[in-house]
């Protein structure tokens, strides 16, 4: 009789080291693959988000979505000064208000490549009677204030397990200062309105950016490298205000400049970033200050962050404070 052949040790070896070696080749191709498609389904988000906006305009005297100027009775959030009724323009309000009438469902506001652990879609959104609105009457109110745009964000009576999370993964324009009039429906292909956040950056416009050293959690080592760069470098998408989202490969894009009149002649025109308000005239960024709330990061922009910059300026807000509208400063959440 015959004996059976089987494999050989060193067949068996082999064949297995063929295995690993494709499993070696095809691993990363498949991991590009997944990045891209996350990249494509939240430019779908951001796109969807600038539209919703835009449709919001159109009905509104072409004013993107204000809190501030629709709660004029404040059935849903009380002001301690009724003439500080800006204050209720914050990126939780702003987003609340577009998901109760409909404009946005609440996963849209979670990227899918989202890198914070502390950002989550809320499930428990009240589109009916929001139990945490200021008026007895709870058939009056305008937004559910429990849905939080930052982990800095205080969570609401009714909502104590909100407390450091975030149901929102993008930054927008701050409509302050000079910053309100982008916050319109403008049609400006270089005006941006809304888009995945970024990391702190020190330098200029004049001589360039680099990640800051300073408070690496928000620079060198921020959560937002990771949500579709890399570890050293930001990508992202960013919707403008004619309603076309770009996927950048930069916070200064090459494609998004302005003109800062005070420097040399000749050099005045400068690659803006995204997420650095600087001064209208030399390009220096906003004086702000950064300091650690709990798990979190803080960045203090004063009034001057929407009076002296006129250039593209995203970031998630929790509080507004300032006499008013022009002069407003606000909490950012950098991360």
């Amino acid at each position: 009789m015959k004996a059976r052949k089987g494999f050989t040790l060193i067949e068996l070896l082999v064949v297995i080291a063929i295995i690993a070696l494709l499993i070696g080749i095809l691993l990363p191709a498949l991991g590009k693959a997944r990045a891209s498609a996350r990249q494509l389904k939240d430019q779908t988000q951001v796109r969807g988000i600038v539209s919703a906006m835009a449709l919001w305009a159109q009905n509104n005297g072409d004013l993107y979505p204000l809190p501030s100027v629709l709660d004029k009775a404040n059935a849903t959030i009380d002001p301690t000064d009724p003439k500080l009724a800006f204050q209720k323009d914050t990126t939780r309000h702003i987003l609340s208000l577009m998901i109760f009438n409909g404009n946005i469902p609440t996963e849209i506001c979670v990227g899918p490549a989202e890198a914070n652990g502390s950002v989550e879609q809320y499930n428990k959104y009240e589109l009916n009677q929001p139990k945490d609105a200021k008026d007895s009457d709870k058939t009056k109110a305008l937004w559910d204030p429990s849905f939080q745009g930052t982990p800095l964000d205080k969570e609401t009576a009714s909502h104590a397990d909100n407390k450091g999370k975030s149901h929102n993964s993008y930054a927008h324009t701050p409509p302050f200062g000079k910053q309100r009039a982008k916050w319109s429906n403008s049609f400006n292909a270089t005006e941006t309105c809304i888009g995945n956040r970024g990391p702190i950056y020190k330098g200029d416009a004049e001589n360039g950016w680099v990640l800051t050293d300073v408070n690496p959690e928000v620079g060198v080592n921020s959560n937002t490298l990771l949500i579709h760069g890399s570890r050293t470098t930001w990508e992202g998408n960013i919707g403008y205000n004619d309603n076309h989202v770009n996927f950048e490969v930069k916070a200064d894009p090459e494609t998004l400049t302005y003109n800062f009149t005070g420097l040399q002649a000749g050099k005045r025109t400068r690659p803006d970033n995204l997420f650095m308000a600087e001064k209208d005239d030399d390009g220096k960024p906003v004086d702000a200050t950064v300091s650690k709330v709990d798990v979190n990061y803080k960045g203090a922009y004063s009034k001057d962050a929407c009076n002296k910059a006129g250039n593209a300026f995203l970031r998630p807000y929790s509080t507004v404070t300032g006499a008013d509208s022009g002069a407003a400063a606000i909490d950012t959440w950098v991360d």
